[in-house]
């Protein structure tokens, strides 16, 4: 009888203990959801303890997928101004960010931003998210926000420790410097720079090295580590993105991952248009600055692990990891700001227009080849009816188009 009973008291117990665990998670979970739309003391809580569930949230996702991610303070310095999460201060914020990104309070003057975004990409983001907040509320003076900056991990692996690093950023924040992240120090990249500079004073140089009796040159040539030399064989040096020949194994690498972590992405197919125009009444010279100015846009409103590569002799790929409802906006702000922008070269000021096809996984393909495929369509039937603007792929209109094969993408089946 015993150890029957054992067996029963052990099986209660073990059924409890995972009820318990399970009401937890969705108890969490709740509260998670209630957050984003609900003033904190409303919900029983502090603001503090909300942006701690959410700092919890995102350290343990990002530290399972191996990203990086910001915590960003916004400031209002105007005491008249009271930030709750139902402000339109909140609301502006969370129109500019993406879906993805989380906004909560912190107190009655300041918000707290997560983005899951690589640092060199945290600045430009933020200025993007103050401008439009600027602009988009009447009683919110830019002059008035500061910004305070910590990434993960490069600040901190705690929610403490960011926290700890965005406060002090956000003290250093000023009118010169209104949005302020203390710059990462990578100590692998530090250590690989010592070590080759430790190789090149040490080397001795070959006969017939132009560098010969050039100490600084040598030093210079000894300190360029494995990541430069790959870097220079794979970007473009016109544009300083990916080159014809390393788009495609990039992008399958890239699709490849997305597809295991089931994320969502999206293909921008973009042209530039008039680049045979300026070529023929500006010179080559002309036209590359025009490219590069186009290619900087680009790169200035995608993130950092977002691939942009060159296609054609004027055209672009870009692989976003995005829904297709975020790539409409992405491509309609990119095609306004080509539209927008002067692009200088020399005493010229020119400007230029692209066409822009979005094909989105997994609406419109679960490969890299089947986006291309239905990007490229867009692009070409667009071109063919003079078409100066972005378009999602829609088989009805654009599979009039013959596929263009392109042999360095590859057909891979999901």
């Amino acid at each position: 009888m015993l150890p029957g009973a054992l067996s029963v008291i052990a099986s209660v117990v073990v059924s409890f203990v995972i009820i318990t665990l399970i009401a937890s998670y969705y108890r969490f979970q709740h509260i998670v959801e209630l957050a984003e739309d609900t003033q904190p003391e409303d919900m029983g809580a502090t603001a503090i303890d909300i942006l701690r569930v959410q700092l919890a949230r995102y350290l343990a996702g990002c530290a399972r997928r191996g990203t990086a991610f910001s915590l960003s303070l916004i400031r209002v310095n105007d005491p008249s101004l009271e930030v709750r999460i139902d402000a339109s201060l909140t609301e502006a914020v969370k129109k500019s960010a993406r879906c993805d990104d989380i906004a909560c309070v912190y107190d009655d003057q300041t918000l707290a931003l997560l983005t899951e975004v690589e640092p060199d990409d945290s600045k430009s983001i933020l200025s993007r998210i103050v401008n439009t907040v600027a602009a988009t509320c009447p009683e919110v003076s830019g002059e008035l926000l500061r910004v305070g900056i910590s990434s993960y991990p490069g600040h901190g692996l705690s929610g403490k420790e960011l926290l700890e690093a965005a406060l002090e950023a956000l003290e250093q924040a000023n009118v010169d410097q209104p949005i302020f992240m203390p710059e990462v120090v990578d100590h692998d990249d530090e250590e690989e720079d010592e070590a080759d500079e430790v190789a090149g004073e040490d080397a001795a140089p070959e006969d017939g090295d132009p560098e010969d009796g050039d100490p600084e040159a040598a030093k210079e040539k000894g300190s360029r580590g494995w990541k430069d030399r790959r870097r220079d064989a794979m970007l473009d040096d016109l544009t300083g993105v990916l080159k014809p020949s390393a788009v495609s194994a990039y992008m399958q690498r890239m699709m490849s991952d997305l597809r295991h972590k089931k994320k969502k992405a999206s293909l921008f197919c973009v042209g530039v248009n008039n680049m045979d125009h300026i070529e023929r009444f500006h010179g080559e010279a002309v036209a590359d600055d025009v490219l590069v100015g186009v290619s900087k846009i680009l790169q200035d409103n995608v993130r950092a692990d977002d691939l942009i590569g060159r296609h054609e002799k004027n055209a672009f790929l870009v692989l976003v990891q995005v829904s297709l409802d975020n790539a409409e906006i992405i491509g309609k702000r990119i095609s306004t700001l080509v539209q927008q922008a002067e692009m200088v070269s020399g005493s010229k000021k020119l400007k230029t227009t692209i066409t822009l096809g979005v094909a989105a996984y997994p609406e419109h393909g679960r490969n890299l080849h089947r986006l291309y495929q239905s990007g490229q369509k867009v692009l070409d039937y667009s071109r063919a009816n003079d078409i100066r603007a972005y378009a999602v792929y829609d088989p009805e209109i654009h599979d009039i188009m013959p596929s263009k094969p392109m042999q360095n993408i590859k057909s891979i089946q999901a």
